[in-house]
């Protein structure tokens, strides 16, 4: 059985480039890699990590079905943006990993800027085989395990994202900018 594994960490913590390294090794093999991305996203159609590495992905949206797909020739699948994959997205994609034995590899946050779970993440803590964080740092120099909204808009959306918007950070400096501590 292949497995269903989630890939985790703050902003800028190097996830898109680690799934952009992970389908490499598999074209370097001969084998074929299939990725997506999540269709809000100002990065859809292609999937691009800050240091400018890019390439063709399948695009994801909420109503999508994985299981659709032929994954015939697919050695793997991956998943970039996977917080904004719905619950039953992600029991799909464990039926793909499960039952047609084809490994998933999903990318993503795990909460918004509001310290909110995201409904993908949430459902990939639950379901995944494995889980494996990828670390950055607080401006403090700390393990930077949130986000922060680095500018005001009209919404309290959490798709609405893009690397100028937002800074990874701690906790401790989170509280500090967000709430008042006690």
């Amino acid at each position: 059985m292949a497995k269903l594994i989630f890939t985790y960490g703050a902003m800028d913590a190097g996830k898109t480039t680690s799934m952009l390294q992970v389908a490499h090794n598999y074209e370097s093999k001969g084998l074929t890699p299939r990725v997506f991305t999540y269709k809000g996203c100002d990065k859809a159609g292609e999937c691009v990590c800050r240091l400018g590495v890019s390439r063709k992905s399948d695009l994801f949206y909420k109503e999508y079905s994985f299981l659709s797909l032929d994954l015939s020739s697919t050695a793997v699948l991956l998943v970039d943006e996977a917080q904004f994959l719905t619950n039953s997205q992600v029991l799909e994609l464990g039926d793909i990993a499960s039952c047609r034995n084809v490994p998933v590899m999903c990318y993503g946050l795990r909460t918004s800027w509001q310290a909110h779970v995201f409904e993908g993440a949430n459902a990939l803590l639950g379901l995944a085989d494995e889980l494996r964080e990828i670390r950055t740092i607080c401006s403090c120099g700390k393990k930077a395990i949130m986000a922060h909204r680095t500018c005001s808009t009209a919404t309290d959306c959490d798709e609405d994202i893009g690397q100028d918007k937002y800074i990874s950070v701690c906790r401790g400096c989170w509280f500090k900018l967000n709430r008042s501590c006690p």
